[in-house]
């Protein structure tokens, strides 16, 4: 079927038509998705969940450009993360499981805690050892493991 990558980029940014609720969120963590290199394939595939859908894209060539771009004018920012192996408990803030953009990113890379806000998900990375991305390093897809 298809494999998973073992390293993700995490993506933060303050989306242009902002919702109610980011006034209460740190600026640069209103909302967050996730990608990857696909080095089988030669692509990037960027996943987000937007107003209760699920969106992947596939980018390659000046699409990564323009896409990486916009997140980062927005004030975004990148992080190079690992899955995560955590045991998967029932029940945990399970209506939020599949209505935010970090749950669905917390599932994507495996993790399992109470963590609602991108701001939240973004230290928890960070503390777990996630390192910030560089945006041109994703020019150098030769050194990103699959």
């Amino acid at each position: 079927m298809g494999y998973f990558s073992k390293e993700w980029m995490i993506f933060f940014y303050d989306p242009p038509n902002e919702e109610w609720y980011h006034i209460f969120r740190k600026k640069g963590m209103s909302h967050c998705g996730a990608c990857y290199y696909d080095t089988q394939k030669g692509v990037w595939v960027v996943l987000e969940h937007i107003h209760k859908r699920l969106d992947v894209s596939i980018l390659q060539g000046d699409e990564v450009d323009r896409v990486f771009g916009f997140i980062l004018s927005n004030n975004g920012t990148f992080l190079k993360t690992k899955r995560f192996k955590h045991k998967w408990r029932l029940f945990q803030a399970a209506w939020l499981r599949e209505h935010s953009c970090v749950t669905i990113v917390m599932r994507l890379i495996g993790i399992n805690r109470l963590i609602i806000t991108p701001f939240q998900l973004y230290k928890y990375l960070i503390k777990n050892g996630s390192t910030k991305w560089a945006f041109l390093e994703h020019q150098n897809t030769n050194q990103i493991q699959s």
